[in-house]
């Protein structure tokens, strides 16, 4: 198993233990039903990283650089002990399997510049940090890796099958998210010269 595989288990390790107990607004544990969903969505293991740990610091009163010593931690453990907890996760078995080893994975570190892209990304992701929610989107949209991250995030939110038994304040929830979709795809085609 690569590296930066390991980097990803270690980041839902992480997740999974912070958001202990959340469930979402369907009642389902919030770490199956959306931040696995937000990861798979990722392209490459920084998006996958950053999808597994997007909602810490909103969600589980943690600052960014706690969630960042944490993932630290987590990936010295399965990287130093691979065997002591490899595969303990029933999530990870299922999910590696939608996983293909990144190329070079098997001798890259996360690097100092990489750190930092996941941890500027993260800190862009909390909404409480932002004077509105206008401001929130337009310095996401600044940002390729929080950018990706928030439309897989909003992929996922506007699932009304995750809630039994919607209300119109759902809808009207999703109805913005919605628009924020198509904002945010607007900054995406327009990074990508689409």
């Amino acid at each position: 198993m690569g590296y930066m595989t390991k980097i990803i288990y270690a980041a839902g390790l992480v997740a999974q233990k912070l958001h202990k107990g959340q469930v979402d607004k369907g009642g389902n544990n919030y770490f199956e039903s959306h931040l696995l969903k937000v990861a798979d969505a990722g392209f490459d293991w920084k998006e996958k990283v950053v999808g597994f740990l997007h909602d810490a610091p909103e969600d589980c009163n943690v600052m960014v650089e706690d969630v960042m010593n944490l993932l630290d931690q987590e990936i010295s453990r399965v990287v130093d002990n691979p065997k002591e907890h490899w595969y303990e996760e029933d999530w990870w078995e299922d999910w590696m399997e939608d996983i293909a080893v990144y190329p070079c994975s098997v001798t890259h570190v996360m690097t100092t510049e990489e750190r930092d892209e996941i941890k500027k990304a993260l800190t862009l992701l909390n909404h409480h940090t932002a004077s509105s929610r206008e401001e929130y989107i337009n310095r996401i949209s600044r940002n390729f890796l929080a950018l990706k991250v928030k439309l897989h995030d909003l992929e996922s939110n506007m699932d009304i099958k995750r809630i039994l038994k919607p209300t119109e304040k759902d809808y009207a929830r999703i109805e913005r998210y919605k628009k924020e979709y198509h904002i945010l795809m607007e900054a995406l085609s327009n990074r990508l010269n689409i």
